[in-house]
């Protein structure tokens, strides 16, 4: 899921990345099987990859868009959100939210904390040489480092600059852009944990499709609940929910978009049509749309 979203949202392309396409069909197909690979071919690897992921119930999932790990790996310990507009991160923020599996929040992100989280490590004097220069050496590969003196400016993990540069702020929780995030992710939370719908699935697949190569739909349902996640990925554009997703026939309510001015502090928000009684949704930017039938 993290590696499908990076690529689609930020392009990346090198390492590991090498396996994936960032496509909206991969995504839709990863948050339908759990995982994307199920015995495919690793570009990377140099062989087969994956299993059948079809007898796990999706809670077991656990899905992110950053972890200490992927993002204290990059060089320069970069966020996601410090890569792409607030309109993207909102969007894919609540797209994380509103899965069927579990998602997981990497510290901060939850009010898109300005602080990197850099490598960093306080090894004694030799060793630390060591790491350091086994670091740099870990990005040689990459476009941005091929110059010989270009590695030197991936911070020195044994530099305590380094770790005080990742604390937190969390102060700036209060500062304006910062508490809209922080208002979005307390309320998809809520909406997870009050609509059963919204929570993490027992079934053993989930449902998701893509409409075109920058758009994604989910349907999530518990009893007579039907909610179906709009998320516009990149640019603007009409997301059609399809006849084969939605069933909604007493029409639909809007549970909550990404664009609401407790959110954004330019909201654009999308325009809710109908057609042949289905939801169309149309983003001016990338965004996401919450909607529930009406019973």
């Amino acid at each position: 899921f993290h590696h499908v979203v990076r690529r689609l949202v930020a392009g990346d392309a090198h390492g590991y990345y090498e396996d994936y396409m960032g496509t909206t069909e991969e995504l839709a197909r990863t948050i339908a099987q759990g995982w994307l690979f199920t015995g495919e071919h690793s570009r990377h690897l140099g062989m087969m990859r994956g299993t059948d992921p079809s007898s796990i119930p999706m809670y077991r999932f656990i899905v992110c868009v950053q972890n200490h790990d992927q993002v204290g790996n990059r060089a320069f310990g970069d966020r996601l959100h410090q890569r792409v507009d607030a309109a993207t991160w909102r969007a894919i923020s609540a797209l994380l939210l509103m899965v069927p599996m579990t998602p997981l929040l990497f510290m901060g992100q939850e009010w898109a904390a300005s602080a990197p989280f850099q490598y960093f490590t306080d090894l004694e004097p030799e060793l630390g040489k060591l790491v350091t220069a086994g670091r740099r050496g870990e990005f040689r590969h990459f476009p941005e480092f091929a110059r010989p003196d270009a590695s030197e400016r991936i911070p020195d993990p044994q530099s305590p600059a380094t770790f005080e540069r990742s604390r937190l702020g969390w102060d700036e929780r209060d500062e304006p852009d910062h508490a809209r995030v922080l208002a979005l992710y307390r309320a998809l939370l809520d909406l997870r944990r009050r609509e059963p719908a919204l929570g993490a699935s027992h079934a053993l697949a989930g449902e998701a499709f893509p409409p075109d190569e920058d758009s994604l739909v989910m349907k999530r349902t518990a009893g007579d609940a039907e909610y179906l996640v709009f998320a516009r990925l990149r640019g603007s554009g009409r997301i059609d929910a399809g006849a084969g997703l939605s069933t909604g026939a007493g029409g639909w309510e809007v549970r909550l978009t990404t664009e609401e001015p407790r959110f954004s502090a330019d909201p654009r928000p999308p325009r809710i049509e109908t057609a042949g009684g289905r939801p169309v949704v149309c983003f001016d930017r990338p965004g996401a749309a919450i909607l529930r039938a009406r019973p």
